[in-house]
């Protein structure tokens, strides 16, 4: 367990680092959430008392930490409209988003910005979105591209912490639930290879990335198809990605 506590924290504790979050506060909220897992996993009635055995808090932190609520994740205005635009009607021909007009009533971009967000105006989305190469401005600046398929946030802004959240955190969830469930319900798997040289991990990158993206626009473009159906209104959410990470290591030997 100290190993993998090590794993795991290593590169989270360096990520608060940087950002600038001090240990107290991490260690707050840390706290509040061991307290609401220990409430969830335990069974019959929780007094503070076996809640301190479970997490190894003291009996007055349980009591004062039993009404912590973690903040719920925000989902991403502007991943959505880059999602809407390939998947309405209005905007996209056979999942082919349309060039659209900047302004004006739908179909233009100004109107979809609306339909996402109505307190975020909507030449603050297109800065953003031209700013990251997302989309493409006619050289009159009237009419808008859509360039790229997601909206991919600059390195170190919110909207990239923002994604970390919810992808990391939902990994971590799914691996989780794998663990702690008799039968894993959710896919996990992963390649891993040591002894290569930059060449070799640069074109597996590259492969990785092609097919990946489109395995994904392809379960875009069906997922949107379900939710515009009438069966397409359940309770349910999901959250399917994948990733590639590279760095050297110490040993010679291929795994």
């Amino acid at each position: 367990m100290p190993t993998m506590l090590d794993h795991l924290l290593s590169p989270l504790c360096r990520l608060m680092v940087a950002r600038g979050v001090g240990f107290a506060e991490f260690a707050e909220r840390l706290k509040g959430h061991y307290v609401q897992a220990a409430l969830a996993l335990a069974e019959g009635k929780t007094t503070d008392s076996r809640l301190s055995v479970m997490t190894g808090l003291q009996r007055r932190e349980i009591a004062r930490l039993r009404e912590f609520q973690p903040k719920p994740a925000k989902p991403n205005h502007l991943s959505r409209l880059v999602a809407l635009w390939q998947s309405e009607p209005e905007y996209a021909r056979s999942g082919a988003p349309l060039p659209l007009p900047r302004t004006g009533p739908a179909p233009s971009f100004e109107a979809l910005a609306l339909m996402v967000r109505k307190d975020v105006h909507p030449r603050t989305m297109l800065d953003t979105l031209e700013t990251t190469g997302t989309i493409r401005l006619d050289e009159d600046g009237q009419t808008v591209h859509l360039i790229e398929t997601a909206y991919l946030p600059l390195g170190g802004s919110e909207d990239q912490l923002e994604y970390l959240d919810l992808n990391v955190g939902d990994h971590l969830a799914a691996a989780s639930e794998n663990v702690l469930c008799a039968e894993p319900p959710f896919f996990e798997r992963a390649v891993h290879y040591s002894g290569l040289s930059d060449e070799q991990v640069a074109e597996l990158s590259a492969k990785f990335h092609a097919r990946q993206m489109a395995l994904l626009e392809e379960m875009n473009a069906e997922a949107a198809k379900m939710k515009t159906s009438k069966a397409g209104q359940g309770k349910m959410r999901l959250r399917a990605g994948g990733y590639f990470y590279a760095q050297p290591t110490k040993t010679k030997d291929g795994l």
